[in-house]
């Protein structure tokens, strides 16, 4: 009888944490009553969405730019190269051109070699890259969101993926995830694709016009792009770096 007792005890209280967490953004008293607790989510797989997030469409474009530049080389490279079979192929034994073709041909298998290489890992490398950019960008907005709104808590949930044949890739993505319900009030998705995208907006228009200003390396104040020197103090020397 004590031990069925002790287990119901332990059921109610988990079953209290689990309600808990359950709960609307609306604050939540701890069980001390003095202070409280505020829970908050966010998709991070929708903030790698291109029709989400600004950024991510035009990293997409800078990839498929690389991605056709480096389609492009290939075929040259692979054009060149049945140029110079071709030519061999009419050249004589005797010929002094027929090595030189040779030696032309074998630079060019070379180099189609190590283009085949550099490029996928160039577009890997730049891929991650911006990847992790874009993750640490995130992490960045769901922190000053958080402090701003008084969010003790953020958590990431998504729906994962199962249409993985692999078992142990399914097993993964299932332990891989992180809430499995939430009410639709703790999620700050939507505020935190607003935020990035107003932000990005204002680096693209700054990249475009340049900097509206620059700060003087003699007195350090601020001074209008236009100008070449210091006018913002009297007498300055400063010049414009």
């Amino acid at each position: 009888m004590g031990i069925s007792t002790n287990l119901m005890k332990k059921a109610l209280a988990a079953a209290a944490v689990l309600a808990t967490l359950a709960l609307p953004a609306r604050a939540q008293d701890k069980a001390d009553g003095k202070t409280t607790f505020k829970l908050g989510v966010v998709n991070l797989k929708t903030c790698f969405e291109k029709d989400k997030y600004d950024r991510i469409k035009d990293i997409d474009g800078d990839l498929q730019k690389m991605a056709d530049s480096y389609a492009k080389k290939l075929q040259d490279l692979e054009k060149r190269m049945v140029e110079l079979r071709e030519q061999i192929e009419s050249l004589t034994r005797e010929s002094p051109l027929r090595a030189e073709k040779i030696l032309q041909l074998r630079r060019a298998e070379t180099d189609l070699k190590f283009e085949k290489e550099y490029g996928r890992a160039r577009y890997l490398d730049y891929y991650s890259d911006r990847k992790i950019e874009i993750y640490n960008e995130v992490r960045r907005v769901v922190t000053m969101i958080a402090q701003e709104q008084k969010y003790d808590l953020i958590l990431r949930v998504e729906a994962p993926l199962l249409d993985e044949q692999d078992p142990e890739t399914v097993a993964q993505r299932i332990n891989n995830r992180v809430v499995l319900y939430s009410h639709d009030s703790v999620d700050i998705t939507a505020a935190v694709l607003k935020r990035l995208n107003e932000e990005w907006a204002k680096h693209k228009a700054t990249a475009a016009t340049g900097p509206v200003e620059w700060e003087c390396p003699t007195c350090k104040k601020k001074n209008k792009a236009a100008d070449a020197a210091c006018a913002a103090t009297k007498d300055c020397k400063g010049k414009k770096p």
